[in-house]
């Protein structure tokens, strides 16, 4: 059977083919506009999902190198101050060495005194440094500066609860904190209720570890550890409920007011590294070191008093404490080379991505110019086909 090929089929043909004609040649002006391959997932759908991978990739990338520039920053900072610190504690050991002898005079000891004063001043703003508007050395207290002009008794702040609890009684700090080093306690309820039934979980670290479930006894006194205790007293109208949350800073005698928290940041996927120094280990002397300001201060006061034997005891403490702060800058050396060694790493792996994402997505400039020449030419010819049939008449499409 022989089949009709009308007027009107063949302009609906013409005009899809058109159409058709058309689209590619905008589908490839659009690639050599943008040099990419791949502009929409319908160009490539698993090249698409691959590029997507790697973006992801490369946003990591860029936040761990954030990571480290920051960190970077703040151990320059800290590297500085530390060598700072050693420059006076060198200072001091000097004084001393000469005031010790028994051939200074009360005189010349008063004088050195006044020295001494205003190298403690000096390492008491070296101790107080901040990056920005957050102070180095208080641990993760950075809002707090770490250290105070004079020795401070054995303290515990008062208590703080957190803004989203629903306890509306009163809780008060109880008994002298006995502990070493700057804590923080905190009190999480369990189960809530009044005061003989809710439960609770207390923490010496902040919040990091917790202890095992208490029943809060009926005199609604917590004991949290060293010599420090809460008491709450309910109001009647809102009881302790699940989740509220309190806290308590406890500090022994000395100048600290920071705490022992290391900051810590991710420098790739699964590596974390601490940076920070605190100033607990580089100027308190936790842990059986040096109390760096304390020392200052006794050798200022052997000095005022002509005290020569008492200004000979500082000199090893002097010593001992420029290697801790010795110590304190190898440490900072240290995590300064290991965040260098990410920082290369992350760079290698930042071109490598690169370049499978411009292998993936780029497009080849000359085959698309070709392409583009050669749809150039059909399209047209189908506008040239397509005039051809703006010369039909009506009586053309009833055939």
């Amino acid at each position: 059977m022989v089949m009709r090929i009308t007027e009107n089929m063949k302009f609906n043909t013409t005009s899809a083919s058109l159409s058709n004609v058309q689209g590619q040649y905008n589908s490839v002006l659009e690639k050599m506009a943008s040099q990419k391959r791949i502009n929409k997932i319908s160009d490539d759908p698993l090249g698409m999902t691959m590029l997507l991978d790697y973006r992801q990739s490369k946003a990591s990338l860029d936040q761990y190198q954030r990571n480290i520039d920051a960190s970077s920053g703040w151990l320059n900072v800290t590297e500085s101050k530390l060598a700072g610190a050693n420059e006076l504690l060198t200072k001091a050991s000097e004084i001393a060495i000469g005031q010790g002898t028994a051939t200074a005079t009360a005189q010349t000891r008063r004088i050195a005194a006044e020295n001494v004063r205003q190298l403690k001043e000096e390492m008491l703003s070296l101790a107080n440094s901040q990056y920005g508007n957050r102070y180095i050395f208080s641990g993760s207290r950075m809002d707090v500066a770490p250290f105070s002009a004079t020795s401070g008794a054995a303290r515990v702040d008062d208590p703080a609860a957190a803004s989203a609890n629903s306890f509306d009684g009163t809780v008060t700090k109880g008994g002298a904190y006995t502990g070493t080093t700057n804590k923080t306690y905190a009190v999480k309820i369990i189960t809530g209720g009044t005061l003989a039934d809710a439960t609770y979980k207390v923490s010496a670290d902040g919040g990091k570890t917790w202890g095992a479930a208490q029943t809060d006894p009926d005199t609604g006194t917590v004991t949290l550890g060293d010599g420090v205790t809460l008491t709450f007293t309910d109001s009647g109208a809102e009881h302790l409920t699940a989740d509220d949350l309190f806290s308590v800073h406890a500090y022994p005698e000395g100048y600290y007011n920071g705490n022992d928290d290391n900051l810590s940041v991710d420098i790739g996927k699964g590596a974390t590294i601490s940076y920070n120094v605190t100033g607990a280990d580089a100027f308190a002397g936790s842990s059986g070191g040096t109390d760096i300001l304390k020392t200052l201060d006794d050798l200022k006061k052997a000095l005022e008093n002509n005290d020569q034997e008492g200004i000979l005891a500082q000199m090893d403490k002097l010593e001992d404490a420029r290697q801790q702060v010795s110590l304190s800058i190898s440490k900072v050396g240290a995590t300064m080379n290991r965040l260098e060694l990410a920082d290369s790493n992350l760079q290698d792996f930042s071109l490598k991505l690169a370049d499978l994402t411009s292998k993936t997505e780029d497009a080849d400039i000359t085959e698309l110019a070709t392409t583009l020449a050669m749809k150039e030419l059909a399209l047209q010819a189908s506008y040239a086909t397509a005039a051809k049939l703006g010369q039909n008449t009506i009586l053309d499409f009833i055939k």
